[in-house]
């Protein structure tokens, strides 16, 4: 039984630390892919329905970035910080596997260690 486990935990491993760098304007080429990608956290945004969902976004202002991080309520129990106040304006390095939601890509975030601040 412990040999699958630490199977599964190399590989998962291996993806994170071998993930491809990508600069922000090329982020929705890699659909699918799990990159890093580095950039200034240029807003933010906390939903203010019965979730509350943290949007960091990138490249431009809301509602013409080009990119998003997406952190879901239930995953903010894994920060030490609030994300969407304590990341506001950093250069940070996001790792994740990219998806396009409405026509931009976005990664989403479920753990604080996906995030690396520059």
């Amino acid at each position: 039984m412990k040999k699958p486990l630490l199977l599964i935990a190399s590989i998962c491993f291996a993806q994170v630390m071998f993930s491809q760098t990508v600069p922000l304007d090329s982020v929705a080429k890699y659909e699918g892919k799990i990159i890093t990608v580095c950039s200034k956290v240029l807003g933010t945004h906390v939903s203010s329905g019965d979730k509350k969902n943290t949007t960091l976004n990138f490249g431009k202002p809301y509602p013409d970035n080009t990119f998003t991080v997406f952190i879901s309520e239930s995953d903010l129990a894994n920060f030490k910080y609030n994300p969407s106040e304590f990341l506001k304006d950093k250069n940070i390095c996001i790792t994740g596997k990219v998806k396009i939601y409405k026509d931009k890509p976005e990664i989403i975030v479920s753990k604080e260690d996906q995030i690396k601040i520059q």
